[in-house]
């Protein structure tokens, strides 16, 4: 019998380790939670608990999705943390940071310690909340922080009646409270002024077809509330996220504030990668997000940007509604909600587009699933990394494996859709392992509701042993 005291070592033989400092074949050995040593020694595999074969399989860092929507508490009909979480270990995510616009949204102190209690007792993966930077919740910011809210989501333009738009004004201020504590700021950036211009004019017109919505927002309506953000964070000295971007021009001003000496980062979506509008055309209301899809020269573009490492991360923006509350929007793309279902997905269609067609490194992707989203969210190098001390966050690839998007046999959401259905992929999760243990293989959920762990800003993440 093994000792109650001693931890379990288990090794990941015969892989191909695809970190984000670089390729190399390794025996991964893990004790206990923790990645113990890289070894080419099969002396390794005779001793272990548990010997995992990966001959013929890449072992990438585990994903870390700063962006995801579970729609809980408050419409758990469309999304809870146990589902969205099993979605995500399915596809390759270990961690994931969800944002607060949900019902009750959480701008105060106490909805986010509710929301965080609730839902630690039904994740399967680590997880993180970030807090509310709205006109009503300016008081609450620090107190969130202090529970563990590594940063603040505010919206330029209107999105819930109950998570009022922040104006420049409230901006402003909830950057410079931000500052102070050293958080992050995501700003989901639209000119409200400007959309609602456009909306009012295709309404005049009578306008109800899928490109109407493309049409009510164009690429200036998103780059301009990015232009202002960005000066409000620099006034203010804030760290600033530009979330789910969807227009190389967006990342130029990025860089261009990063050139300036701000810290400012940008994340990208799945499906602002993988569709453009010939796909909202197809898909219809399924394919209604904000910002909308592109035309294929600008995602062209945003590829560009991908593969020279200015856009810093990949996420997801997961956002679940029933097939019922999408297609309301079949005769009148405006009565369908905006956001794309995609947590299981993202990780696969990206890496199989970016590896094998678009010939990105490993290591950097890695880098963009992985290290630096954990380097923003203030949780690396214990997340995000592969490197001796650090959690042992893996999944287990096979670059060969060829799939078809079937969300009614694959998926792990309530209301199983996607806008990738019937794409064929050629990048399929073979297992996923969180701190050392399996948290999904064999196609199942290995591990009960409860497995995953807050991932609080309040804490330290010191490696335990040294660099590999």
């Amino acid at each position: 019998m093994i000792g109650l005291d001693r931890q379990l070592t288990r090794v990941i033989a015969n892989g191909i380790v695809a970190a984000p400092y670089g390729t190399f074949r390794a025996h991964v050995v893990i004790t206990g939670e923790r990645i113990a040593a890289f070894s080419d020694d099969d002396g390794m595999l005779a001793g272990a608990d548990e010997v995992i074969d990966a001959d013929g399989l890449v072992i990438l860092p585990g994903s870390v999705d700063l962006h995801g929507h579970f729609e809980d508490p408050g419409h758990t009909e469309r999304e809870d943390f146990h589902t969205g979480t099993m979605a995500a270990a399915a596809g390759g995510v270990t961690g994931v940071f969800e944002h607060p616009l949900t019902y009750p949204p959480t701008t105060t102190v106490e909805l986010y310690r509710d929301k965080r209690e609730m839902a630690g007792k039904k994740v399967v993966i680590d997880f993180g909340l970030w807090g509310a930077l709205t006109p009503i919740s300016l008081d609450q910011m620090e107190g969130q922080w202090r529970e563990g809210a590594p940063g603040f989501k505010a919206f330029m333009a209107d999105s819930e009646p109950a998570y009022p738009r922040a104006d420049d004004g409230a901006l402003l201020e909830g950057m410079r409270t931000a500052a102070r504590l050293g958080a992050l700021v995501l700003v989901h950036a639209e000119n409200d002024s400007l959309l609602k211009a456009n909306e009012a004019r295709l309404e005049r017109e009578g306008r109800r077809d899928a490109m109407a919505h493309h049409e009510s927002r164009p690429p200036i309506v998103e780059e301009e509330a990015v232009h202002r953000a960005l000066f409000l964070a620099g006034h203010a000295g804030a760290r600033c996220q530009i979330v789910h971007s969807s227009c190389p021009g967006s990342v130029d001003l990025v860089k261009l504030a990063r050139s300036q000496g701000q810290q400012a980062t940008v994340e990208v979506c799945s499906h602002h990668l993988l569709l453009d509008l010939d796909d909202l055309k197809r898909l219809g209301p399924f394919g209604r997000c904000a910002p909308a899809l592109r035309d294929r020269a600008l995602v062209e573009k945003m590829w560009s940007h991908v593969l020279d490492g200015s856009i810093d991360c990949l996420v997801s923006d997961h956002c679940a509604y029933t097939i019922e509350e999408k297609s309301r929007g079949n005769d009148d793309i405006f009565a369908a909600p905006n956001g794309c279902q995609v947590m299981q997905e993202m990780v696969p269609v990206v890496l199989d587009e970016a590896f094998h067609r678009r010939g990105m490194t490993l290591d950097a992707f890695a880098r963009l699933i992985s290290e630096r989203p954990a380097r923003i969210a203030g949780v690396y190098p214990r997340k995000g990394s592969l490197l001796v001390g650090s959690d042992a966050d893996l999944v287990l690839w096979d670059l060969d494996g060829q799939w078809v998007v079937d969300p009614g046999n694959q998926q792990f959401s309530k209301n199983p859709w996607s806008p990738f259905e019937g794409r064929r992929i050629r990048a399929r999760v073979v297992r996923t392992l969180l701190r050392g243990q399996t948290v999904y293989g064999d196609g199942e959920i290995q591990v009960g509701a409860g497995f995953g762990r807050f991932l609080s800003a309040r804490d330290d993440y010191p490696l335990v042993g040294p660099g590999r």
